[in-house]
């Protein structure tokens, strides 16, 4: 897929702007404050209906405005063209609409243009709590199978009114009863697929390590069901709905008077835990600040290539400050590999500068601010 146009209104600090990309490569230079990541954003709102940053639709809007319009126009591989429109009104919420199908909500939105990003605040995902990196395979999965979705939303369902019958205590048992069977449903599928996944993702990660050629230890994800009571551990060729759900079962009946105690669900796929590793360490104690930005970013590619076998549709790169922290080694071989991938994937990639680069003619330059009024002079 391919974004050709973005239309921005009162979206951060761009007030009215309309830029206009081609396929491959895409640099978008500036100094800092000047919307760089801005238009990273607004194209990622596109795909999931929000920011990849931990900030309200409040705090987009641009000051003195009352709202924000995002309008992305982009080309399906084969072709076809698509429209996407999202408004956002402080007063009246925020409303999406494609030109393929009108109205839509959020939910749907999810998949139409399938986006991969890689932030500075994504290093999270080695350092942060399970909870991080259960979003990050949760969000390609949702991507990806919209029965994963709706799994997950019967998963928040469930566990939000067993929580609360938890909390009343003793006398709502037959209802407790009903909405612990859907969770255990919901839950079975969930693990199922980020089972699959798992074991999906590390031999494409395994492959790519291998074809970057940073010099990578080699990295898996390891994923594990430490609240699940069993013996012998969780294996792979037992996580089917049918084995699963029994062992789901006996877990329920061994907690329940550790959750009348805690008044809290302590089961679940919002307790497992995954972790990136070498040599069974977590990545973030093995290696060192340039070595995990080139970790994510082959964790990135992975993702991308995982989104394209899945969906049979080229995914949009998104890649915020990805230079920064490494030198003039690294830069120049990451650098070689976004131009390499940028083929295969539309990519976006901000920077201060083009300074630093080798091959700054082979992205189409996008300058902000001084930047682009040195170049027009």
């Amino acid at each position: 897929m391919t974004v050709t146009q973005l239309d921005l209104e009162h979206f951060r600090c761009h007030t009215h702007a309309t830029f206009a990309f081609e396929p491959g490569a895409v640099l978008i230079t500036g100094p800092n404050g000047i919307g760089k990541t801005s238009i990273l954003e607004a194209i990622n709102i596109a795909s999931v209906s929000k920011s990849f940053l931990p900030v309200s639709d409040n705090e987009l809007v641009a000051f003195n405005a009352s709202g924000y319009r995002i309008t992305t126009h982009v080309r399906h591989d084969l072709g076809a063209a698509l429209t996407i429109s999202i408004e956002y009104d402080q007063a009246g919420g925020k409303r999406i609409g494609t030109s393929a199908g009108g109205p839509t909500t959020a939910q749907e939105l999810i998949g139409l243009i399938p986006c991969v990003v890689l932030a500075s605040l994504h290093r999270e995902l080695f350092i942060g709590e399970p909870a991080i990196r259960r979003s990050f395979v949760d969000r390609i999965l949702a991507q990806c199978f919209a029965s994963y979705k709706h799994a997950l939303w019967r998963h928040r369902t469930a566990l939000r009114q067993r929580n609360r019958l938890l909390a009343l205590g003793y006398g709502h048992d037959s209802e407790l009863e009903v909405w612990t069977e859907e969770l255990i449903d919901a839950s079975c599928e969930i693990i199922q697929r980020r089972w699959q996944f798992v074991e999906r993702f590390n031999r494409l990660l395994n492959d790519t390590a291998r074809e970057l050629n940073f010099n990578l230890e080699t990295i898996t994800l390891q994923y594990e069901l430490p609240w699940l009571c069993i013996d012998d551990g969780v294996r792979s060729d037992s996580l089917d709905l049918e084995a699963l759900r029994p062992t789901m079962r006996a877990t329920v009946e061994e907690l329940q008077a550790v959750e009348r105690e805690r008044m809290t669900t302590q089961w679940g796929p919002q307790r497992d835990v995954l972790t990136f590793s070498v040599r069974q360490r977590p990545l973030y104690t093995v290696a060192s600040q340039g070595q995990q930005k080139l970790a994510l970013y082959a964790i990135k590619l992975t993702e991308a290539a995982y989104i394209h076998q899945a969906l049979d549709r080229a995914p949009i790169l998104l890649l915020d400050d990805v230079f920064a922290d490494l030198d003039s080694t690294n830069i120049g071989m990451l650098e070689s590999s976004i131009i390499e991938r940028s083929r295969q994937w539309q990519t976006f990639v901000s920077a201060p500068s083009a300074a630093s680069l080798r091959r700054r003619l082979d992205f189409q330059h996008i300058p902000l601010g001084k930047s682009a009024e040195s170049l027009r002079a």
